[in-house]
């Protein structure tokens, strides 16, 4: 999206598959990047797709977040996404992170003159829970990869849940080395990872639980997050959920962040949304998207 009457300036940055062009808007500090859109990942593209997947969005902002704006490993990182329009393949989606604001920053990703998604985040030095050090080799039993809309065994990030006392619990499962979720950095679990895990395991339970089927188009409509920046890949981690109703055609998931350790300390929370829609429904858009 050009903004004409503004200037940038770019911005040096590490390598990163997922975006193009990271600059910085010389009036008020606005970080800007393009999405690169590669049908061929295998991961985000597990499976053919009309539509830039949500995943894509969430992990290229963190991503920019991560590249430009330094953090200490010790803090917590809060924040929102919601989703306001299925984003195309082309153009390139543009990513928006704004300057803080007592603290938070914005963020929104453009297409054109669409909104695709808006959101907000902020890193805080408040004290999170403690949690038992261990090492543990990380042996989860993958969920059921049509049951999270995945087809690459590597790409499933949930372990088949389990259910006891009316709380689910389903294991993080760490992805494989060179994994487009395995991170940068040695020894720490990324929180996309995490957040990936949460958004399989809340369409496991949509399809599991709340009986929608197999070939359901589920719509993400958004996700709210509260996590520690530097979770250590070895500390086994767990997301738990206390059994409620499932509607026909929309689902909220609320989900605790929890250490495998004696105590099943608490780290953090996901909250997800999203929709039903039919397959017929859903193309019966797409086609009328196509010819407007």
């Amino acid at each position: 999206m050009k903004l004409p009457g503004l200037t940038f300036t770019p911005a040096e940055e590490d390598p990163c598959d997922w975006l193009n062009a990271i600059r910085q808007r010389n009036d008020d500090g606005t970080l800007m990047a393009d999405l690169r859109v590669d049908q061929t990942d295998p991961f985000f593209f597990d499976h053919p797709l009309d539509h830039v997947p949500g995943t894509l969005l969430v992990c290229a902002m963190v991503e920019l977040a991560r590249q430009r704006i330094r953090t200490p490993h010790d803090h917590r990182v809060k924040g929102a996404m919601t989703f306001r329009a299925i984003g195309e393949l082309k153009p390139a989606p543009v990513l928006h992170v704004g300057p803080p604001q007592a603290g938070r920053r914005n963020m929104f990703v453009t297409q054109e003159s669409s909104v695709v998604a808006d959101g907000w985040f902020e890193f805080t030095s408040e004290a999170g829970p403690a949690w038992i050090r261990q090492e543990s080799a990380d042996e989860r039993l993958p969920a059921q990869a049509a049951l999270v809309h995945r087809t690459r065994p590597e790409n499933v990030m949930i372990g088949e849940p389990s259910l006891t006392d009316r709380q689910l619990t389903g294991g993080v499962v760490s992805p494989p080395d060179g994994h487009a979720l395995s991170g940068h950095r040695a020894g720490v679990r990324p929180i996309e990872a995490v957040i990936e895990a949460g958004r399989q395991l809340s369409t496991w339970l949509s399809h599991r639980f709340g009986g929608w089927p197999l070939d359901t188009q589920i719509l993400w409509v958004g996700v709210t997050a509260d996590l520690p920046v530097a979770l250590p890949r070895s500390l086994p981690v767990s997301l738990r959920w206390k059994t409620a109703p499932i509607s026909p055609n929309k689902a909220k998931f609320h989900f605790d962040v929890v250490a495998d350790d004696a105590r099943e300390s608490v780290l953090g929370s996901l909250v997800y949304a999203s929709k039903a829609v039919r397959p017929d429904v859903y193309a019966r858009f797409r086609a009328n998207r196509s010819a407007t």
